[in-house]
């Protein structure tokens, strides 16, 4: 058999499958449309089985992307693109679907869910040739590094070709950024390169997309290269008139340049009665990136007035982008983001004499879910997987920094220069740097693996001062190790020797974790041994010696990986590296900086994406406080986009969003309690959620107190009725049902819980309950303490011994503890299917339903094997709940001086350590619930306001 025999059939075949509506796409669809293809084919490519068929479609068609999800407000919109659609040609957006699916090799599935998501961002924009005057304002938001650039550059292909006239793509405040996303438009847009033309000739150099062989587009000049931003002075000698040509430009969030650009586009309107100029005819684009960075109006208005207030003065990028929207009558303006909190609390109302509307997303918000292959903080977290079998544990590739104070101290000066030599962590994240980069190069010698960019991140600092000597340390030590690499003596011996260590300590047993399993199919590589890597690592090395670059305004590296050779890189550098800028085939990341949080987070965002072959060589080196800081913020994240998803469902408006995070929908609480600067009482309400203990105590008195009153807690419902075993749904553990709310609450009061638990209060779980019993809700319990499989820690419930659960702390110090004292952190508490306890079968067949009904909207996937925990608690009856207690093996938790108190001989005579006891409310949708107002701990309080806190007008220092 030929590849061009089977490329035949599966050309076919891929066709045959993208009629197959998605939730229906099985491995058992693929296989008959393979032997329907094999029938068609078998006479013309006899070489081609079935089998083969099949093989290759399964791997096409093994990644999916669930649907995007949206809130519109409908008042001032026109549906426009049904009408268009065929009418259109589909130049632009045709030539960039062939790119992705046969130059860039992406999924059929995944070109689909684009196609499908610009398709909608464009349907919620006006319809470019619509009369009068408009202004959209949108926001569309995904995981970071998920594809949004992708996204966009999809929906300028789309927007030009139904007729918006003028795109302006606005970037960060770097020059490095704007010249990499001019540089991607340039390859995936344009088609031509625009560091020598700005439009298409007859004696062009194509690039990209402009080497298809395909019908070209309409002409599209840039205002702006790949060298240069925009420049009116540059203009002047190349005539331009926008009515003749649709324009291009990618700028940055410059105030002098974006004012040039307004003063540039206005000189192209007509004046207006009230003698401002106006360009009445084109239909303008923005797309603003990073759009809750430098666009957000952070100026608070005086005392008593507002933000409409004529005295009112914006922040500069903000003025400057209302001010361009106000040079265009027809104009659409949408934000991308993969952090929206700023966006969507700017208000609503603001309406300025001089400047107009703000940014507020008044006209639509979309919510893009990443395709399966993404491996996003949710993944290496561990956090909350709705359709997993089983709890998912936190990935094995984090190592938390302890050693870093000496080197580079939390409050360093701006002119400090590290003079102890590099930290031992940084040493070894080098050294796992070497290895990964080497174990890729191996795989590409033994297995014929595509091969790939590799790049390290170090962001230890904001100063621009300090990043240039933490790179010349770096370079001075690599030197050092190639140097040595050759040496026979000691030296030499004990560099090899420390690299062949951390293999067999790390890497080997991360591989064998990671291998294992089976929802990171796809993700990990093939297998090589040390010996097969060592032959890489002298060359690696020279080239690491080659590839330190200082990434920040005051050196001229820049990060180049558009040749066809692949780059090795170590990047040094601080805000520049920390929004938008593609950091290519990144496999290890060095994170330190404690101070503005919220910018950090952004960074340490470059690390999630797409590790398709390499995730099992990829490292996260960073602090405890880091990692508790972004798994705040990836939670926050993801309970937006289940907000979204319910407002959608219920006919809500952008406006909508922002009120309901403000009430407390949902777990956004970590919002709501970040935005009200001013009071520590916030309003949640808990009807319909499932609160858990995500912070558990380790105080010795705290697990020791917890424990008696899970022991009282039994002993009262022990003459309560057991649960019949077909409502425990394979569960095990310790069952009652008919439990009085009293006993519940009696549980509650007083529990030590931990203050980060913010939903999860005692207290406030408490009150919720009471108010309800006054509803007549929430009369009757189930209690389930459910068991786990601690391979060696045993409790004692009623008459029974069960194994205590297992549950892996989101960080612990390098020895793998948790310090007694500290919080234990988890990504997710709650087993899947635990919630189905004690609901009835016909209610659980309801939910079964409602949940494969939410599966075929979402675009298909992995078929479910049971009800969500939404649906199941959608269906639960208003008066009953059900309390989950999970006693958690607390052998990760060390104590300095001993075990006394925290141990208890078993029934068997065993001795076992008390467990660390967390639990879970599954509680019912209610009509009558409403929130309680909760005060918040003030230090709380200020760690979240630091997740959110707007950072535009502190920059990188000198």
């Amino acid at each position: 058999m030929s590849s061009d025999d089977l490329k035949f059939a599966l050309d076919i075949a891929e066709a045959m499958v993208m009629r197959i509506d998605r939730s229906s796409r099985t491995r058992e669809s693929l296989i008959k449309v393979a032997g329907d293809v094999h029938g068609i084919v078998r006479l013309v490519r006899p070489g081609v089985t079935a089998e083969e068929i099949a093989r290759a479609l399964e791997e096409r068609f093994n990644v999916w992307s669930p649907r995007e999800v949206w809130v519109l407000d409908p008042d001032k919109h026109d549906q426009w693109l049904d009408k268009r659609e065929t009418d259109i040609e589909w130049r632009y957006w045709d030539r960039y679907r062939n790119w992705l699916l046969h130059r860039k090799a992406w999924k059929p599935a995944t070109v689909e869910t684009l196609n499908d998501s610009t398709n909608t961002v464009l349907s919620l924009m006006e319809d470019p040739q619509r009369p009068g005057g408009w202004l959209t304002r949108g926001l569309t938001y995904g995981q970071v590094q998920s594809g949004k650039t992708a996204n966009y550059t999809g929906l300028v292909c789309k927007a030009v070709d139904a007729g918006y006239r003028v795109v302006i793509v606005l970037t960060g405040a770097h020059e490095s950024l704007r010249h990499q996303t001019q540089a991607r438009l340039d390859l995936e847009f344009l088609g031509f390169d625009t560091r020598f033309m700005r439009e298409r000739t007859a004696g062009s150099t194509y690039i990209g997309v402009g080497n298809l062989d395909m019908k070209e587009p309409l002409l599209c000049m840039s205002m702006t290269t790949q060298n240069k931003d925009f420049n009116s002075n540059t203009l002047e000698s190349t005539p331009v008139d926008p009515r003749r040509v649709r324009l291009l430009a990618v700028v940055k969030k410059n105030a002098r340049i974006l004012e040039n650009l307004q003063l540039w586009l206005q000189g192209h309107g007509t004046e207006q009665p009230d003698g401002k100029k106006v360009i009445t005819d084109l239909p303008l684009l923005i797309i603003d990136d990073e759009a809750d960075y430098a666009s957000v109006d952070t100026k608070k208005p005086r005392r008593g007035r507002t933000a409409s207030d004529p005295e009112h003065d914006p922040t500069a990028i903000n003025r400057c982008i209302r001010e361009i929207l106000g040079t265009f009558k027809k104009r659409a303006y949408v934000a991308y983001t993969a952090t929206p909190f700023a966006n969507i609390f700017i208000s609503n109302e603001t309406d300025h004499p001089n400047h107009g509307d703000d940014l507020f997303p008044s006209s639509f918000i979309v919510a893009l879910n990443p395709p399966s292959n993404y491996c996003g903080p949710e993944t290496v977290f561990g956090l909350d997987d709705p359709a997993a079998d089983e709890v998912r544990e936190p990935l094995p590739i984090i190592r938390i920094v302890e050693d870093e104070a000496a080197w580079v101290p939390d409050d360093h000066k701006k002119d400090h220069e590290p003079t102890a030599q590099l930290p031992s962590s940084l040493m070894e994240a080098v050294n796992a740097f070497v290895l990964s980069t080497a174990a890729r190069k191996a795989r590409t010698a033994e297995y014929g693996v595509e091969p790939g960019h590799n790049t390290m991140l170090v962001h230890v600092t904001r100063y621009r001062t300090t990043q240039v000597a933490v790179a010349r340390q770096i370079t001075s030590h690599l030197r050092e190790m190639d140097n040595l690499w050759g040496d026979h003596g000691a030296a030499g011996q004990h560099l090899r020797a420390r690299l062949r260590e951390l293999w067999e300590r790390d890497h080997v047993s991360t591989y064998s974790t990671l291998r294992e399993r089976a929802d990171l199919s796809g993700l990990v590589g093939e297998p090589v041994d040390f010996d097969q890597v060592v032959v890489q690592i002298p060359g690696v090395i020279e080239e690491c010696v080659k590839g330190v670059k200082t990434i920040n305004g005051l050196a001229a590296d820049v990060l180049e990986y558009e040749s066809t050779t692949p780059a090795t890189v170590i990047a040094v550098g601080g805000d520049k590296l920390s929004r938008g800028l593609t950091l290519e085939g990144l496999t290890v990341s060095y994170y330190l900086r404690a101070s503005r949080t919220y910018d950090t987070l952004m960074q340490m965002g470059r690390w999630f994406g797409y590790r398709n072959g390499y995730l099992d060589v990829t490292r996260l080196y960073t602090t405890k406080s880091l990692v508790n800081s972004f798994v705040h913020v990836t939670r926050a994240n993801r309970e937006l986009m289940d907000l979204v998803s319910f407002l959608a469902e219920t006919n809500k408006r952008p406006a909508d969003v922002g009120l309901r995070v403000l009430d407390g929908y949902e777990k956004l609480q970590v919002t709501a309690a970040a935005k009200m600067r001013s009071s520590t009482v916030i309003s949640l309400s808990s009807a319909g959620q499932r609160p858990e203990t995500l912070f558990m105590r380790t105080g010795r008195q705290d697990v020791v107190e917890n424990y008696a009153r899970l022991e009282r807690l039994v002993e009262d419902i022990r003459d309560c009725d057991q649960l019949e075993p077909e409502l425990r749904y394979g569960s095990t553990g310790f069952f009652r049902t008919g439990v009085p709310a009293r006993l519940v609450t009696e549980f509650l009061d007083g529990f030590s819980a931990s203050g980060r638990n913010l939903q999860a209060s005692p207290s406030l779980l408490k009150q919720y309950i009471e108010n309800q019993l006054a509803r007549g809700e929430l009369t009757s319990w189930t209690v389930a303490v459910t068991a786990g499989a601690s391979p060696h820690q045993r409790l004692d419930v009623g008459e029974n011994t069960f194994r205590q659960v297992t549950r892996n702390p989101l960080v612990a110090n390098s020895d793998k503890q948790v310090p007694e004292g500290t919080d234990f952190p988890l990504g997710v508490l709650v087993s899947p299917g635990h919630e189905a306890i004690g609901i009835p079968q016909a209610a659980y067949k309801q939910a079964m339903e409602a949940t494969r009904l939410d599966f075929r909207k979402s675009g298909g996937g992995k078929e479910p094997v049971r009800p969500s925990g939404r649906q199941l608690r959608q269906h639960r009856d208003a008066r009953e709940g059900l309390l989950l207690i999970y006693p958690v093996d607390a052998t990760r938790v060390a104590y300095p001086d001993g075990l006394a108190d925290v141990e208890r001989v078993g029934a068997d005579g065993t001795t076992q350590r008390l467990p660390l006891v967390g639990y879970a409310l599954s509680l019912p949708h209610s009509e009558t619930a409403k929130s309680i107002s909760y005060r918040v701990n003030e230090i709380y309080l200020k760690e979240l306001q630091g997740l959110v806190e707007d950072t535009t007008e502190d920059s990188e220092e000198v």
